[in-house]
């Protein structure tokens, strides 16, 4: 038998949020399996076989213990930052059990998806929809306002996370760290209430955004540009290069506009829906 599963991209961060929160945005990847005689995958050029080591193989075989024929319709910009990878792992997986006839339940795909795509943050929001953290008792989630809609800069150029990750230093001030965990409070809150005061007191990472900021100079243009334009809030994207801002109805517009002439023709800017659904 054939089954489906489908789940969101993500944008993962949010700023001071580094590797705990995660957004489930309106972006999906759909993945259609069949039991076969060996795991391939067509992503719209083909059936091609899929190594044992490749992240896409583990995932569905991890849901479905068996071979799979693997048709993916992805509408997540891949190495953007927009968590196409766990996207796709996520609804493999899923798809997989379903096509061995086992409903799956949405925490053990979390288990079992996390491990191998290696960031708990993309998961939670592609298995669970809406704003998730994640932390040493598993994953949770979180209140968020229904004022705010998410605008994402989407640059043509990719950023590898394992690049991104490379710029990262081993160690951090005490004094960092603390503004760091002050960043994330005042985000949090922020996040659940829309409030305004609190959303610009997250403003200014230093563990990640700083760091990756000579990687891909645009994206911190861009978050430049939507806050001047009025984003009550703005971050990478993941690790980036796609920048995200968190607007209200009324400013929407405004800051589209001032995304999109910072990028130019190097990209595009997409107003999207916090996607509440998740897996599916």
């Amino acid at each position: 038998m054939s089954a489906s599963a489908s789940a969101p991209g993500s944008s993962g961060n949010l700023g001071p949020g580094f590797d705990v929160l995660g957004l489930a945005l309106g972006l999906r990847c759909r993945v259609e399996a069949a039991p076969s005689a060996e795991m391939t995958v067509d992503d719209g050029d083909g059936p091609e076989a899929l190594d044992e080591d490749h992240i896409v193989y583990r995932a569905a075989m991890a849901g479905g213990n068996a071979p799979m024929a693997l048709v993916v319709s992805n509408a997540v910009p891949r190495t953007r930052g927009l968590g196409s990878s766990a996207a796709v792992m996520v609804a493999a997986a899923a798809a997989a059990a379903r096509a061995v006839g086992v409903e799956p339940d949405r925490d053990w795909i979390y288990q079992i998806v996390t491990p191998i795509e290696g960031h708990g943050d993309n998961v939670a929001a592609a298995v669970y929809g809406g704003l998730t953290a994640v932390g040493v008792d598993g994953p949770r989630s979180l209140p968020l306002s229904d004022f705010l809609i998410p605008i994402v800069g989407v640059p043509d150029h990719r950023l590898a996370t394992s690049e991104a990750r490379d710029v990262l230093p081993d160690q951090v001030s005490l004094a960092a760290a603390a503004r760091s965990v002050a960043r994330a409070v005042a985000l949090v809150e922020g996040l659940r209430t829309g409030d305004a005061a609190a959303l610009a007191a997250a403003r200014g990472d230093e563990l990640h955004e700083a760091p990756r900021s000579g990687l891909s100079p645009i994206t911190g243009a861009m978050i430049d540009a939507a806050l001047e334009a009025g984003a009550l809030h703005a971050s990478w994207s993941g690790a980036g290069p796609s920048a995200l801002a968190l607007v209200t109805a009324g400013r929407h517009d405004a800051v589209a506009a001032a995304m999109e002439a910072t990028l130019g023709d190097a990209g595009e800017v997409l107003t999207l829906t916090v996607d509440d659904d998740g897996l599916i």
